[in-house]
């Protein structure tokens, strides 16, 4: 006996459901490159400058990618966490204040993170935006 899948409901139900997890598995895939490409319009994150106590415009943008080193503390009342950051390419961390807010997920150590990060009023490392890679 022979089926006419033409007429299957089954084999249409199938297709529909995998149709469907493609288109949304696509939809995610693009909205993760879109919101990584925005760090790639900003600039590297001067590192040798701040070192070097050299001016930082604060209300310039930049990207900051690297390791998470440690996190050092986890403020409740502020919701922030205090880390040490290794830029890509460096072995000395950079001391960075990440707001839970940045965040879309528990950060812990040795994760890669690329930051959006700022220079506050107090010359301090601060992100705005955290992705993980």
């Amino acid at each position: 006996m022979r089926t006419n899948w033409k007429n299957s409901p089954k084999l249409f139900v199938v297709l529909l459901v995998l149709f469907l997890i493609a288109g949304l598995g696509g939809i995610t895939i693009n909205l993760v490159i879109r919101h990584n490409s925005s760090f790639r319009n900003l600039s590297k994150f001067p590192t040798s400058d701040y070192r070097q106590n050299k001016p930082i415009w604060g209300n310039s943008s930049y990207r900051l990618s690297g390791t998470l080193d440690n996190i050092i503390m986890e403020s409740k009342q502020d919701s922030c966490y205090f880390a040490t950051f290794i830029p890509q390419g460096e072995k000395s961390p950079l001391p960075v204040i990440i707001p839970a807010s940045a965040s879309k997920t528990p950060l812990q150590s040795l994760q890669k993170l690329s930051l959006k990060v700022s220079i506050d009023s107090a010359n301090r490392i601060v992100a705005s935006d955290c992705t993980i890679d």
